[in-house]
């Protein structure tokens, strides 16, 4: 499998790629800073020494390219294998727009639970700011990454660079490698994974809740990872690390 090698061939590059836009002038102070976090991560970091930011978010619908927007955005830091909860990210924010009455009763946001929120304009630096030098992880992060970087290329013509581990693809490598699931295709929404995982989720279709039951996920999936000799935050990137196209979207999770 070439994936995997040219993935690190991929990381290299983009070392050299955030140093030549570091010298570009009139680079926006938020980005340049975040550039600048990107390049600080260690890929040879053993996976408990490393530092991850599990995120989630609920919107007004599931097409960012037709103007469905944010509603709130949550993360939580898993730092040395654990969940830090003294230190987590949660903000409800002003979409701008009208929240459908069907996403609405899913997520359980209204319209006036949202008014005199700030927008996500006034949202994302803290959050690019909390995210720092880590790895950002979240469940079918295609997603949540295609309304992040639309909101990042609205405001600062400029994607998020962090470096991202997708749970449900590594939900997939780690079962490959066992005899009791390997080769099954299964059920991958954030609820069956965790069942799998054991972990129960707690408000569930609630941007903090749904965070915080992937960083539990997540945690199993390290000490299961480690069973597999997956043992440096590079080699979990070869495996579950996937570029997010900004076009992808889906009409059904």
């Amino acid at each position: 499998d070439l994936w995997p090698a040219m993935r690190l061939i991929w990381f290299g590059f983009k070392k050299f790629y955030y140093l030549y836009l570091l010298r570009r002038k009139g680079l926006p102070g938020l980005i340049r800073n975040h550039l600048q976090a990107c390049l600080d991560l260690e890929l040879t970091r053993p996976l408990g020494e490393a530092e991850f930011v599990v995120f989630d978010m609920e919107t007004t619908g599931l097409h960012a390219k037709r103007g469905d927007r944010i509603v709130s955005i949550s993360a939580v830091r898993v730092k040395q294998g654990r969940i830090d909860l003294s230190d987590s990210f949660h903000e409800i924010v002003d979409p701008d727009r009208h929240i459908p009455s069907e996403t609405a009763v899913i997520h359980g946001i209204l319209p006036s639970m949202v008014h005199g929120k700030p927008t996500f304009e006034e949202v994302l630096p803290s959050f690019i700011s909390y995210v720092g030098s880590s790895v950002l992880v979240a469940h079918h992060a295609w997603l949540d990454l295609s309304f992040l970087n639309q909101e990042m290329i609205r405001l600062y013509r400029f994607p998020i660079q962090s470096l991202v581990i997708d749970t449900a693809l590594l939900d997939r490598v780690l079962r490959s490698k066992t005899s009791f699931y390997g080769g099954l295709e299964l059920n991958s929404t954030l609820r069956a994974t965790a069942e799998r995982y054991h972990v129960r989720v707690e408000g569930h279709h609630s941007s903090f809740g749904d965070a915080l039951a992937t960083a539990q996920v997540f945690q199993q999936m390290l000490k299961l990872a480690k069973k597999q000799d997956i043992l440096r935050l590079r080699d979990l990137l070869r495996r579950a690390y996937r570029p997010v196209s900004l076009g992808q979207e889906t009409s059904s999770i």
